[in-house]
């Protein structure tokens, strides 16, 4: 498996947005939390490394004071599946079984290896708008 993206709650997410497509970033697509709903942006930087910024809910705001908080690390893979039963078996809790993202074109599983640390694993299709790629300008 090889890092995906980092996702982050985020207070504030369209001016986040705006930010960081002025730093040269850009937005791949919208779309919602699979758990929960919140509005989620994935951005790219054309080398395949994303973040992901999901919108924080309204009573908790991102880290509690303003500041994003981590959501996950999500790790590449040929097979959620697969990778979801491997990760169980070493010990990560399921939080999410396999299940598809219509939006990125993906299958998903989420995982936590404990103290709050969060793993998804994910598997993308040949067509998926997450799995873009292009020349970064500076």
């Amino acid at each position: 498996m090889i890092i995906d993206h980092v996702a982050l709650e985020v207070d504030g997410i369209d001016e986040r947005v705006r930010l960081l497509e002025a730093a040269g970033l850009r937005v791949l697509r919208h779309g919602t939390r699979y758990s929960t709903g919140q509005r989620i942006v994935m951005m790219g930087d054309g080398t395949g490394n994303k973040l992901e910024l999901i919108e924080a809910e309204a009573d908790a705001g991102g880290g509690g004071d303003g500041a994003p908080a981590f959501a996950h690390l999500a790790l590449r893979t040929s097979d959620a599946d697969g990778a979801h039963r491997r990760l169980q078996d070493a010990g990560y809790e399921s939080r999410s079984e396999p299940h598809d993202l219509t939006a990125a074109r993906a299958r998903s599983a989420l995982l936590d290896s404990g103290g709050g640390f969060r793993v998804q694993v994910i598997s993308y299709a040949d067509d998926s708008p997450d799995a873009v790629t292009w020349d970064p300008v500076e």
